[in-house]
């Protein structure tokens, strides 16, 4: 499933209804006697920001009919600005309460609401931690793992403070039909955390992988081979991702997610590589045979356009050819004859995943790979450096809209191809990235 931008504009516009419902709804009722513009508008961007912190709990949910439209990295990065967004509210909703009128400070005053205070403090100080952690995890030197679980715990901790404190204050909720409606919309949100940390890892015990290879790769990535065990597999497209959780419990925190680098055609029998980029990758070399994997997946939209009969054009870094490995093997796989071409960065030759794959694979269908090297040996006598304008000038086909184009690799490459691209009279639609920086 992929949206038109028809289609797209309606799920943003559904969002937008959704954040503002719960003040909409305020609206709706009898109002109570006005106590200033600047009071209202520091509730109403309380109303909202809550509305937004509820909606993130669906965004990250992995719903299917907003992943395998949109893309979920895609979702990943809405999420962590509208994220920024809610708790600026959040955030400025108390700020201006208290440089408007003196008297809310009683909110924060021991001496009238203990237990009130010992809510309100941690939301407050839990909102600033969620935003910080998020965007500066790796400067602090969070494990994803603590990261991933502080995570959800915070931000479940201030969306049930701010609807308890809703309730509680009730100056414009005072109908119990405006209490049920906010109590209804939290639950709904929590009940989504609750979807992904609770009833998928139920679902996939059942559905358990069995790890039974472990393959070395050059630039010391590592392949991990998995087969069903007592199930019918998965029917995955090429390009998609997993989120994959290696162990005797689909409820582990190591929980990430990872490019299929196998063809599509096996249902039983799924491959993913990835380098060493945190703990959990780290381990990968070491990990034995037999170790139990379950999968939840599979998501992504960074898939080809296999009714175009376009060709394809590829960029990738390192191991960011990961997706663009289970196209081309899937393309052969299929005898699909179409021109493909593949600009590949890397250090150097040696550090080539997938190098005598990809050699393989040029002998066999319609491909051919431009490798570019930033660090090679003194007798490499291809492109040296990193992708430029001058080199995709010189080597991107002539008649661009007879291809489609497929970016995936480390941001500052992704940045200048997708600048390169716009900047010609490709139709967006036809291009496609994959971010993922999460792990």
């Amino acid at each position: 499933m992929k949206y038109s931008y028809l289609q797209a504009f309606g799920w943003l516009l559904l969002y937008f209804v959704m954040v503002l419902s719960p003040l909409l709804l305020v609206v709706a009722g009898p109002l109570q006697a006005g106590r200033g513009f600047w009071v209202e508008f520091g509730v109403a961007l309380g109303f909202i920001g809550l509305a937004m912190m509820c909606a993130q709990f669906l965004i990250t949910g992995r719903f299917r009919v907003l992943a395998q439209g949109f893309g979920s990295d895609n979702l990943l990065h809405f999420h962590t600005a509208t994220g920024v967004v809610g708790m600026l509210l959040v955030l400025a909703h108390p700020a201006i309460l208290l440089w408007v009128n003196p008297e809310f400070r009683a909110y924060l005053d021991p001496s009238v609401n203990l237990p009130r205070v010992l809510a309100l403090v941690p939301a407050t100080i839990f909102a600033v931690l969620i935003v910080a952690l998020s965007l500066w995890r790796k400067p602090f030197r969070l494990v994803y793992e603590w990261w991933r679980v502080s995570h959800g715990l915070m931000s479940v901790f201030v969306v049930f403070v701010g609807t308890v404190h809703v309730m509680q204050v009730g100056h414009h909720t005072h109908l119990w039909w405006q209490k049920a409606y906010v109590v209804l919309f939290t639950c709904v949100a929590l009940g989504a955390i609750i979807h992904v940390r609770v009833i998928r890892p139920f679902r996939m015990k059942k559905r358990a992988w069995e790890l039974v290879e472990v393959r070395p790769e050059r630039a010391g990535a590592t392949t991990l081979v998995l087969e069903a065990r007592g199930h019918a597999g998965m029917a995955i497209e090429a390009g998609q991702y997993a989120w994959i959780t290696v162990g005797n419990s689909p409820h582990g925190l190591q929980q990430h997610p990872f490019s299929f680098s196998n063809a599509e055609g096996d249902r039983k029998r799924l491959s993913f590589t990835s380098k060493p980029a945190g703990d959990f990758t780290a381990t990968w070399a070491d990990m034995k045979v037999g170790t139990p994997v379950y999968i939840d997946g599979p998501y992504g939209a960074f898939v080809p356009e296999n009714k175009s009969g376009r060709g394809m054009v590829f960029f990738a870094g390192g191991v960011g050819v990961t997706p663009i490995m289970s196209m081309l093997r899937t393309l052969a796989e299929r005898g699909d004859t179409r021109e493909c071409l593949l600009f590949y960065g890397n250090r150097n030759y040696e550090d080539v995943i997938f190098r005598e794959d990809l050699e393989a694979l040029e002998q066999s269908m319609n491909l051919r790979v431009i490798h570019v090297l930033s660090q090679p040996a003194e007798d490499w006598d291809g492109y040296k450096g990193f992708l430029d304008h001058e080199l995709l000038a010189k080597e991107l086909p002539k008649d661009l809209l007879a291809f489609d184009y497929y970016i995936c690799g480390p941001a500052p490459m992704m940045d200048l191809v997708e600048s390169e691209l716009a900047a010609t009279k490709i139709p967006l639609p036809r291009i496609k990235s994959e971010r993922f920086q999460i792990v």
